[in-house]
């Protein structure tokens, strides 16, 4: 039975970050490719949520979903439902290929522009010595590239397909190929892969700490001030509305 807490419709698992890698193994062992889907909802995630139903759908039938932002923590808050810990998407990468090292997993990594992931698999070997990285590919190729890919992605039967898009375009991927993809789960990782590969630095401990990564990210790339404006109206929304469980979409 899962403990989760829904914010304007959106279902989130209140888990710790032992036990999001405890529910990923549990996942890979059950799946046998059939493509288990984890997301990782922050606030954009939700706010995007209330204006595309697809993507609401998806975030919805999910089978893991790990509380990705601070935004995400005062929902559970404010509904007296305190989320046991937040769960960067970095740090979940992390734990799985931790766990996945002792466990033996293979791993695919798709996403990032140009020699991304190439140096993000390289990076991480050093790492974790006896990672098993089984193939990596950039996430900007034409249409005609695709079906090269997933054959790629199904001719290694990776246990894990890390997808590094940016949402939502990441999670309807995965959810348009679900039904193609032979691996036992796929997740959603946004910008981790530019971090692993050293394109971007990550906030200092103290940042993290705090929980003010977004304005470190946002310093680092002004850009992102536009997907900012979303932040005052989700916390208009779970301060004001009667009942933040509500989504536009939800029942």
């Amino acid at each position: 039975m899962r403990n989760t807490v829904r914010i304007l419709g959106v279902d989130i698992d209140n888990i710790n970050i032992e036990e999001a890698g405890e529910i990923t193994k549990n996942l890979i062992e059950e799946s046998n490719k059939s493509c288990k889907i984890v997301v990782a909802p922050n606030t954009e995630f939700i706010m995007i949520a209330q204006k595309d139903e697809e993507f609401y759908k998806i975030l919805k039938s999910a089978e893991l979903a790990t509380p990705d932002s601070v935004g995400v923590m005062l929902g559970g808050k404010f509904q007296n439902k305190p989320f046991k810990q937040r769960i960067p998407g970095q740090e979940y990468f992390r734990k799985v290929l931790e766990v996945g090292e002792k466990e033996n997993w293979t791993f695919y990594l798709l996403g990032g522009r140009g020699e991304v992931p190439k140096l993000a698999t390289e990076n991480l070997k050093k790492i974790y010595p006896n990672i098993k990285i089984v193939g990596y590919h950039e996430g900007f190729f034409e249409e005609d590239g695709e079906e090269k890919v997933i054959q790629e992605i199904n001719n290694l039967k990776p246990n894990v397909l890390f997808v590094a898009m940016g949402a939502p375009i990441q999670e309807k991927w995965i959810s348009k190929h679900k039904n193609e993809l032979k691996v036992d789960i796929a997740a959603g990782q946004g910008g981790t892969f530019d971090y692993e590969a050293g394109k971007i630095k990550r906030a200092p401990k103290i940042v993290q700490k705090l929980c003010i990564e977004w304005l470190w990210r946002l310093m680092l790339e002004p850009s992102r001030i536009f997907r900012m404006i979303v932040l005052p109206i989700y916390l208009l929304k779970i301060t004001f509305v009667k009942d933040i469980t509500k989504g536009k979409f939800s029942k």
